[in-house]
């Protein structure tokens, strides 16, 4: 996905921290940003837990990847609206946490956030950012692994729909094994009893 690229709902590109609500410039056509890719940190978590909300962590540095760091939706109407929004990938094992909270595709929320509430431009407008991180559950390779991930955003009148489909936005990103992360430094197989993950010793390629 190119950065500032127009959708069919006018968007505001502001400077905000993440999860926020204010007042909306509105001065660029479209209703979802996905951050530019930048460089983020992928963290090696136990294959047996990868559908963990917050699972232990068997390395925080294990690999490198040039991925999109947030996602920022707008209300540039005059009325208000609620909104949600479902994010969906290509790499298998590999995890995107909202905020730092996974909610797998596969799962029966299908990868779909919480609705969430913004008021009309008219009123006072505004946006919501919301932060992402990455993990993955299995091996990974000191060459780039490519993965798209896919936003779909829809509206409504109220928490419960019906839904209207605005748009749907792709950005492809890549992750790379850091050195010296091979199986000696990190097994993927093995967690400790009670769902806690642990870290091996040793590292190597």
């Amino acid at each position: 996905m190119v950065r500032g690229a127009a959708w069919s709902v006018p968007l505001v590109t502001v400077a905000a921290p993440a999860a926020y609500a204010g007042p909306s410039q509105c001065t660029v056509v479209g209703s979802v940003q996905v951050g530019p890719l930048v460089p983020m940190t992928v963290r090696a978590i136990c294959t047996a837990q990868s559908q963990f909300l917050n699972p232990g962590t068997l390395m925080a540095n294990y690999a490198s990847g040039s991925l999109p760091a947030y996602l920022e939706i707008c209300n540039c109407q005059n009325a208000d609206a609620w909104y949600r929004w479902q994010e969906v990938d290509d790499l298998s094992e590999f995890q995107i946490e909202v905020d730092g909270v996974h909610i797998d595709q596969n799962s029966p929320a299908a990868g779909w956030r919480s609705p969430f509430f913004l008021p009309g431009f008219g009123q006072t407008g505004g946006c919501k950012r919301f932060a992402l991180t990455y993990r993955t559950s299995l091996p990974r390779p000191t060459t780039a692994t490519f993965v798209t991930i896919t936003f779909t955003l829809q509206t409504a009148t109220s928490s419960t729909g019906p839904w209207t489909t605005l748009t749907t936005a792709a950005v492809t990103g890549s992750i790379t094994r850091n050195p010296g992360t091979g199986p000696a430094a990190v097994d993927f197989d093995t967690c400790s009893a009670g769902g806690t993950a642990r870290t091996q010793s040793g590292s190597s390629d």
